[in-house]
C-alpha cells in the first residue's frame, strides 16, 4: 500500500521528535527503554569492575587511580539503574539515558587525565581513547528519536574534543581519521535507533489502532479508558462518556456499497476528532459504534460536545462515485456522566448504552442522557429498551 506525501511527512516527524507520539505509545516505549537502560547500567558496571585486574597488570603506576575511578563509575551506574527501575515514565527514561552517557563520558575524560592524555597507537592505554566508539555503539539497542540520539551523542563529541585538545592531537591525521570513522558510525547508530523506533510505531499501530479509521481499537480504547477513569475518579472529578452510533448504516452499505461505508466511517472519525480535546480518548467500539471518553467533563459540557458532533456529522457531504448527490448521514448519541467515587466504568458504559437506545427509539439524529432514561422510567413510559433497565 503506497503512502501519501502527508503520511510520509508524518512518519518523518515521528522519527525526528516525539511531540506527535500518542501518550499510550510513550508509555510502551518507556517500558521498553527502562529494561534496556537498567541492563546497560548493571552490565557495564560489572564489566568495569572486571577490567580492574587487566589495568593492574598493564598500566602499572596509574592502575590504582584508575581502579578507584572504576569503582566510582560502577557505583554510579548501579545507582542510575536503580533509580530508573523506580519509575517507568518516558521522562524518567530520558533522564536515565542522559545520566548513563554523562557518567561514561566523565569516566573517559578523567581516565585520560590520569593517564596523561595518551595518543600513542602502540600503547595499551590507547584503548581508553576508543571509549567514545563503545559509548556510541551501545546506544544502538535503544529506540530513540533523532533529536534524542543527537542530544546524547553531543555529550560524547564534546568530551572527545576536550580530550583531544588537552592531548594536543586535535588536528593530527590520526585524530581526523578517527573523527571521520566515528561520524560514519554515528549515522549508522542513528539509523539503527530510528529503525527500531519506526518498527515499534508500526507494531503499536497494528496492535492498538483500527486499521480503517486510524483511531483506537476496542481493546486499547477500553484499556486507556479504565486507567484514565480510575485516575479521574480518585480525584472526585466528573467523567462523561459519549456512545455514538451511525444511523441506518446498513442502508449505506446496501445502497452505495461497502467502499462508501468505509468513507463514511473515516469522515465520521475525522469529524469527531476535530471536536475532541487532547485529554479525550476516542475509538471504534465495533462496527459503526464509537466511544468518546471525556475526563473532567460535566454533564452539561458533554451535552455541548454531543451537539457539536451531531452538527458536524449532519454537515458532512461525502461524494461517492456514480452518485450525483453527496451522501448524508446522521448519528445518535447516548450520554452518561459519573460524579461518584463508587461508580465504575462498566456501569457508565451500560448507562450510555441505555441512553443510546432511547435516542434511537425517539427518532435518531439526536442525543439522550441516562438521566432522561430514568425520567422516562419514572413517567411510566413503556418502550422495548426499558426491559434492559428493569
Amino acid at each position: 500500500m503506497e503512502l501519501s506525501l502527508s503520511q510520509y511527512k508524518t512518519q518523518v516527524l515521528e522519527l525526528l521528535t516525539d511531540r506527535t507520539h500518542a501518550a499510550a505509545f510513550n508509555t510502551t516505549r518507556a517500558t521498553y527503554l527502562r529494561t534496556r537502560i537498567m541492563a546497560l547500567c548493571y552490565i557495564w558496571a560489572a564489566l568495569c569492575l572486571l577490567w580492574i585486574p587487566i589495568d593492574a597488570i598493564l598500566l602499572e603506576d596509574a592502575a590504582g587511580s584508575i581502579a578507584i575511578l572504576r569503582l566510582k563509575l560502577s557505583a554510579v551506574l548501579i545507582f542510575i539503574g536503580w533509580m530508573t527501575s523506580l519509575r517507568s515514565t518516558l521522562s524518567a527514561c530520558r533522564n536515565g539515558i542522559f545520566a548513563l552517557v554523562f557518567s561514561l563520558n566523565m569516566f573517559y575524560v578523567l581516565a585520560n587525565h590520569i593517564l596523561g592524555y595518551p595518543h600513542s597507537i602502540d600503547a595499551f592505554s590507547y584503548c581508553y581513547n576508543l571509549l567514545p566508539f563503545v559509548y556510541v555503539m551501545i546506544l544502538t539497542i535503544l529506540p530513540l528519536t533523532v533529536k534524542e540520539s543527537v542530544s546524547v551523542m553531543l555529550m560524547t563529541v564534546v568530551s572527545q574534543i576536550y580530550v583531544d585538545v588537552q592531548s594536543g592531537a586535535l588536528l593530527s591525521f590520526e585524530t581526523l581519521g578517527l573523527y571521520w570513522l566515528q561520524t560514519v558510525v554515528g549515522f549508522l547508530v542513528i539509523w539503527a535507533q530510528t529503525s527500531k523506533l519506526h518498527m515499534m510505531l508500526r507494531l503499536y499501530r497494528h496492535a492498538t489502532l483500527d486499521p480503517l479509521t486510524g483511531v483506537y481499537n476496542r481493546r486499547m480504547l477500553l484499556t486507556l479508558a479504565r486507567r484514565d477513569f480510575e485516575n479521574t475518579r480518585t480525584k472526585s472529578r466528573p467523567y462523561s462518556v459519549l456512545l455514538m452510533d451511525l444511523d441506518r448504516f446498513k442502508r449505506v452499505n446496501d445502497r452505495y456499497g461497502h467502499h462508501a461505508g468505509d468513507m463514511v466511517l473515516q469522515a465520521f472519525t475525522q469529524a469527531v476528532q476535530e471536536t475532541q480535546r487532547k485529554s479525550d480518548i476516542f475509538g471504534r467500539f465495533g462496527g459503526e459504534e464509537f466511544i468518546l471518553f471525556l475526563p473532567r467533563c460535566s454533564a452539561d459540557n458533554a451535552q455541548l460536545v454531543a451537539d457539536r458532533i451531531m452538527t458536524r456529522v449532519r454537515d458532512m457531504g461525502i461524494k461517492v462515485d456514480g452518485f450525483p448527490e453527496p451522501l448524508k448521514v446522521t448519528t445518535s448519541i447516548g450520554i452518561s456522566t459519573s460524579q461518584c467515587k463508587d461508580d465504575d466504568l462498566s456501569m457508565i458504559l451500560e448507562q450510555a448504552d441505555l441512553a443510546l437506545y432511547q435516542a434511537k427509539n425517539a427518532g435518531r439524529d439526536q442525543s439522550s442522557t441516562f438521566d432522561e432514561v430514568n425520567e422516562a422510567v419514572e413517567d411510566g413510559m413503556k418502550r422495548p429498551w426499558l426491559e434492559l433497565v428493569n
